[in-house]
């Protein structure tokens, strides 16, 4: 109770402080010269005289915690940058649809929302990087402009980047393709992809993406930052009209005439019998080895994001039916 007491005493003070900060801040870094502004508005009194007198003794602290507000202000606004960014997004009627982004005539309205609505969640994370690295830059160029005139700042900031370029080429070139990736509209939140590198492979599902970054989660629950730069090889298995099936049923040699044709007649009643299944599956053969057995590739197509479901299906009916002809399976 007295620390909330004390707070609600020292609160107007520090706002004082803070504003008082801000002020002589801002007049700095756009080199204004505070000292004679503040005798313009003083006036010639006795008061007015002390203050010009000892303002540069006050004018670095108050340099110093105009440094730190702006440094919380840009981190408060980096707790909301997602709100904002959907605020902004709202505001310019963004609806999610991008070029490159794949709908087909056989997916349902849910499906398209949840398209839509993973797309938008990609562009709200992305808006927010941008609302972040926007306002730390400006954070740290108010910061440097309390010690430094613009013309200095520049020359300081000509060599920095140099320096930076070189040593964070690295860094630069993430971000780079990054951009690359965004306006391409290879992924979004919540599509589930394989990044193929060099010597490594990483599969798994988008959780969150930056201009730098990719969080993969993968399917043995571990999270992995990705570097942008490294994103070259990318299969995306959430994009594409539908999903390829591959059932393997071994029989004996001398049961293949009559499994082909019992298979060749499920597959024409499949689609009524598997609504995730598109279309009348074909039959291949693997390898084109035959031996005391044969082996016989059935080949359907799900529809999109349903492949790994059909595929239990489909091997508990080709079960069934073949058992039911008496072929024993190999």
């Amino acid at each position: 109770m007295k620390r909330r007491l004390i707070l609600l005493l020292l609160a107007p003070l520090l706002a004082l402080i803070a504003l008082t900060a801000l002020t002589i801040g801002i007049l700095r870094a756009a080199n204004i010269d505070d000292l004679s502004l503040i005798q313009s508005l003083a006036g010639s009194s006795p008061a007015a005289a002390v203050l010009v007198t000892y303002f540069p003794l006050i004018r670095f602290p108050l340099q110093l915690v105009f440094v730190v507000v702006v440094f919380v202000l840009a981190w408060l606004v980096s707790r909301v940058s997602e709100r904002l960014a959907g605020w902004f997004l709202k505001a310019a009627r963004y609806d999610g649809e991008a070029r490159g982004t794949m709908i087909s005539s056989s997916e349902t309205a849910g499906d398209t929302a949840t398209l839509l609505a993973r797309r938008r969640q990609t562009v709200r994370q992305l808006v927010a990087g941008f609302i972040n690295f926007a306002v730390f830059t400006l954070a740290m160029l108010l910061a440097a402009g309390q010690f430094f005139s613009l013309s200095n700042l520049a020359i300081i900031a000509t060599v920095a980047a140099n320096a930076f370029g070189f040593a964070a080429r690295d860094y630069i070139g993430d971000m780079l393709n990054g951009l690359s990736n965004i306006f391409e509209n290879r992924f979004n939140v919540g599509d589930n992809v394989s990044i193929f590198r060099v010597g490594d492979k990483l599969e798994g599902v988008i959780e969150h993406v930056t201009v730098r970054t990719l969080s993969i989660r993968t399917r043995t629950g571990e999270l992995i930052n990705v570097p942008q730069g490294e994103v070259r090889i990318l299969l995306n298995y959430s994009r594409g009209s539908y999903s390829g099936v591959d059932v393997i049923v071994k029989v004996a040699a001398a049961d293949l005439p009559a499994a082909m044709a019992e298979l060749l007649a499920l597959g024409q009643e499949a689609p009524a019998l598997l609504p995730e299944n598109i279309e009348p599956w074909t039959l291949v053969s693997r390898d084109g080895v035959l031996g005391s057995a044969a082996e016989i590739r059935i080949h359907a197509r799900a529809q999109f994001g349903y492949g790994a479901g059909l595929r239990l299906r489909i091997m508990m009916l080709v079960e069934e039916r073949l058992s039911a002809a008496g072929i024993a399976l190999a």
